[in-house]
């Protein structure tokens, strides 16, 4: 099968043309795919309405599906398949549930998925079933290009330290506990983690920001004071306009997302709250994240 790829900006995102994503994919395909996810790192295919099943499938073409932590929003048809919906059971509008993974700011909610998990995932795709009237883009920031802008001296400090991140118990985002609130017990009590301030991507070993501000509270091993400052300067580095694409969704649209390390998301609260937004997902599980070792 030939497919196509065309680049959606000059360092982020890629539209896969030529596929079905509802049919099985060859051998030689997915390995196409998975290197233009490579290069790309956010990957766009454009061929209309999926089902549970057919977007489980799909993505299946790339590892093994993870069940996400949030167990009220699983899907009853699959539980590797959650919902990512703004109403609750009644069809009112609920803040916990369109919080998840969405801010007014994007600078407040960068994020890459399972960052509070022991094993972050590898890639997410999110598949649009129903689109609000406006707004409700997701952004995407290339966090390899914002660790390259930090000057030197920053990278020096930056070596080798830690961090922690929590979804059930984080005590610096106020939207993130709000998203939290959907949590069951478990829920809380397993997201808390370390992981590398700096990452190096498992295949093309490239560094990138790995902190980031919807789940991360502190760095590890230095004050208060300076971790709370170096935080902010490495979220203010991810939210640099000139390392910023913007998925305008469609409905049938699928988007694929690196999460090992170069790419940050976050959805954008800025629709009418009176409409709705929902979307089907699922996670392809990943592997522990890797410390960047400066030269």
């Amino acid at each position: 099968m030939s497919i196509s790829i065309t680049p959606l900006s000059d360092f982020l995102g890629a539209e896969i043309g030529g596929l079905d994503t509802r049919q099985p994919i060859d051998a030689e395909t997915v390995a196409a795919i998975e290197k233009a996810f490579l290069d790309h790192r956010v990957l766009r295919f454009r061929d209309g309405l999926l089902d549970v099943a057919q977007l489980a499938n799909f993505s299946r073409h790339f590892g093994e599906l993870q069940p996400h932590v949030q167990r009220k929003f699983q899907h009853p048809d699959d539980p590797n398949v959650v919902e990512m919906r703004n109403y609750d059971d009644n069809g009112k509008f609920d803040l916990a549930a369109a919080s998840r993974g969405a801010m007014e700011k994007p600078r407040d909610g960068w994020h890459s998925d399972l960052s509070y998990d022991a094993v972050p995932a590898k890639a997410t795709l999110l598949h649009a079933v129903e689109l609000p009237s406006s707004g409700g883009n997701t952004c995407f920031s290339d966090a390899t290009r914002a660790y390259e802008s930090l000057d030197t001296a920053t990278k020096q400090r930056l070596t080798g330290l830690r961090a922690e991140f929590s979804y059930g118990n984080n005590t610096r985002n106020k939207m993130t506990n709000v998203a939290a609130s959907s949590l069951d017990q478990q829920g809380r009590d397993t997201t808390t983690v370390t992981h590398p301030v700096i990452c190096a991507h498992p295949v093309t070993r490239r560094p990138a920001i790995y902190v980031n501000p919807l789940m991360t509270i502190r760095i590890i091993g230095i004050p208060e004071a300076e971790s709370d400052a170096l935080l902010e300067e490495l979220f203010d580095a991810l939210d640099r306009p000139e390392f910023r694409w913007e998925q305008e969704w469609q409905i049938g649209d699928t988007i694929m997302w690196e999460n090992r390390g170069g790419a940050m998301h976050c959805g954008r609260l800025d629709y009418p709250r009176d409409e709705r937004r929902r979307f089907i997902r699922t996670t392809v599980r990943g592997q522990r994240i890797e410390m960047h070792a400066a030269a």
